[in-house]
């Protein structure tokens, strides 16, 4: 599995945790881990169907 694949899984996974309150909002981002030192800010948008779509993501330095 590619890293951006395993990116997207994990941050799909975590997902539901950080679905805003607020059903107007049509993006979201947010940080994660990967042991013992990789982190990655994940991005998503909110499709046509109100759906959460995996962006992009990036290296999130320390």
């Amino acid at each position: 599995m590619q890293l951006k694949d395993q990116i997207e899984a994990i941050a799909n996974t975590l997902l539901s945790s950080f679905i805003p309150k607020d059903p107007a909002e049509k993006s979201l981002s947010f940080h994660f881990t990967l042991p013992p030192d990789s982190s990655y800010k994940v991005f998503f948008e909110k499709d046509t169907q109100a759906k959460w779509q995996f962006i992009r993501y990036e290296d999130a330095k320390r």
